[in-house]
């Protein structure tokens, strides 16, 4: 095996290479990726220049996006059943609207190097979206 950073031989069970002291992970251990800039503020020969560093999840994620599609569901439906079937998609209307925001703010951060944890910006869109849709069928 080579070391990624140096392209030293390493041996294949190590978790950094002795030459650099870069930390090596292995294929079967990606699970999430990351940008990166270069160490140190250098740049490569041709110009701005991002790697991909892959890091090893914790599996501590608290909802995963599909928990959270049938959260919405379940929210639209409650919905449809306290001011009826107009609500129902009207709130679904204004929760894909709100998803594709917390998107776009979810990009913008990361492009900042700033992180902030999905389940806060869903949870606020909900309540967003309940707010806005009980308001219009009052």
């Amino acid at each position: 095996m080579h070391c990624p950073n140096c392209h030293a031989s390493i041996p294949d069970d190590s978790k950094s290479c002795p030459n650099c002291g870069q930390p090596v992970i292995h294929v079967r251990d990606i699970v999430d990726a990351e940008l990166v800039d270069h160490p140190h503020g250098e740049e490569p020969r041709g110009g701005f220049h991002q790697r991909v560093v892959f890091m090893q999840s914790n599996g501590s994620q608290l909802l995963p996006s599909c928990q959270m599609g049938i959260i919405t569901l379940a929210l639209a439906f409650a919905m449809g059943l306290k001011f009826g079937l107009l609500a129902c998609i009207g709130f679904l209307v204004f929760s894909g609207i709100a998803r594709v925001i917390t998107f776009a703010v979810n990009i913008q951060l990361a492009m900042m190097g700033r992180t902030i944890n999905p389940l806060v910006l869903q949870i606020f869109s909900w309540f967003c979206c309940w707010s806005l849709v009980a308001w219009l069928a009052s």
